[in-house]
């Protein structure tokens, strides 16, 4: 008997679609019960107020709980905030609340009592409205319900996607959107060849801060970088192909000078999946630069003070200190210009770097290729560069910023590793 290609389709579909359903199940069942030793632990250091050892603790386990564990991971951010709020540290609190917020449906801990506390009250379960305060109770949260027809919708967008996704793999000549999106940007970037070879990192002028020191010696393999910042149009096409939420508009400029902006307003995390849509629909390597690979662009192997030289920084030369209070299109400075031609690395926009943030990192820096701490160490990433706002453009100057925060004055430039 022959099958038509509908026919066989059809089978293959089925067949997945069982594998899928089977896989999650088995997921569930896998991950059910794993941390339940941890869970209860952590809860009875909590309830015998030994809130020094569990923030201790907890800091060590959210570090090695996976992103497949969200309701864990979820009620240790819960736990660890109340923790804090008990040791008085009202920041700390506030932050690990909202994260453990955003993982779970409803941010409750079974058996423990937190409504009770007031920051957790102010941060999680209240607004304040003219200066009262209005409590959204949190059972009329909306809670995710594990009933048939969820199975169901998930089964039909499954079976549509296998479809389409079997429809392009029969004709060769079919560009999906989102590869057709990706190239352009990759396309639209002017790259810069940074060759291989040693540099001395670090400010060697005594000008800067303890993390800046001490100046150390770092190997680096060959790598080419954006020539200028990410623009506003280049992150616009990414969101649209990914269906994602666009970026806020730039303070209701003119939808054409916007486009030539360098892009703002999201966190670490997302600019790591701008690259990895950028590396998956291109088959280019493309990452966030190091902070070593970062510094490297900006100063070559002279160590001048600023990406441009040793000359002092004005107006003209680039965009900082307010002069204009708001970012300009990328390339608009032509004086602010690394030995090697990479751009705005003084000014206009701060910019990720992939490293973990850690003090006295350049103390222990490896000679070759630098990484950066491990991430187990610390949520907060490093940031370089001057940006629109800020009065020190010195190519030595590091920030940070968590992982999970946007800013108006951070944006991305990125890397390509072509070899």
């Amino acid at each position: 008997m022959r099958f038509s290609r509908n026919s066989l389709y059809i089978k293959i579909i089925a067949i997945l679609l069982s594998l899928f359903f089977l896989q999650n199940d088995l997921l569930i069942h896998a991950q059910d019960g794993k941390y339940d030793k941890e869970i209860e632990f952590v809860k009875n250091e909590y309830i015998s107020g030994n809130y020094i050892l569990l923030i201790e603790k907890l800091e060590k386990l959210l570090n090695e709980v996976g992103k497949e564990y969200r309701k864990v991971s979820g009620e240790f951010f819960l736990l660890l905030g109340a923790a804090y709020e008990h040791t008085g540290k009202r920041e700390k609190a506030i932050e690990n609340y909202l994260l453990g917020d955003l993982l779970l449906d409803s941010p409750v801990v079974k058996g423990i009592d937190l409504k009770s506390l007031k920051i957790f009250q102010e941060t999680i379960l209240g607004k304040t409205i003219n200066g009262r305060r209005v409590i959204e109770k949190v059972g009329k949260r909306k809670i995710k319900k594990k009933i048939p027809y969820l199975a169901i919708l998930s089964g039909v967008v499954f079976v549509v996607a296998a479809y389409f996704l079997m429809k392009k793999k029969s004709d060769p000549n079919v560009i999906s959107m989102t590869e057709r999106y990706a190239n352009e940007v990759f396309n639209s970037i002017e790259w810069i060849e940074i060759p291989a070879g040693e540099f001395q990192m670090g400010d060697n002028y005594g000008m800067g801060s303890d993390d800046e020191v001490p100046v150390h010696r770092v190997y680096l393999h060959s790598y080419k970088i954006s020539k200028l910042e990410i623009t506003y149009d280049q992150y616009d096409k990414y969101t649209e192909a990914t269906l994602i939420w666009p970026l806020p508009y730039d303070r209701e400029r003119e939808i054409e000078v916007r486009k030539t902006l360098p892009a703002r307003k999201f966190t670490f995390l997302d600019a790591g999946y701008f690259c990895e849509w950028l590396t998956n629909q291109t088959g280019k390597e493309i990452r966030i630069p190091t902070e070593a690979q970062w510094e490297k662009a900006a100063r070559g192997t002279t160590q001048p003070i600023y990406p441009w030289g040793n000359s002092i920084p004005d107006c003209n030369r680039t965009n900082i200190n307010n002069c204009i209070g708001l970012t300009q299109p990328v390339g608009s400075y032509p004086s602010d210009i690394s030995v090697y031609g990479v751009m705005d690395m003084g000014g206009n926009v701060a910019e990720f770097v992939s490293d973990a943030y850690q003090s006295n990192y350049y103390s222990i820096s490896p000679l070759y290729n630098p990484k950066g701490p491990s991430y187990n160490l610390t949520h907060y990433r490093v940031v370089r560069g001057g940006n629109w706002s800020s009065n020190d453009p010195r190519a030595t100057n590091r920030s940070s910023i968590h992982s999970i925060k946007k800013s108006e004055t951070i944006g991305l430039r990125i890397v390509w590793i072509d070899h």
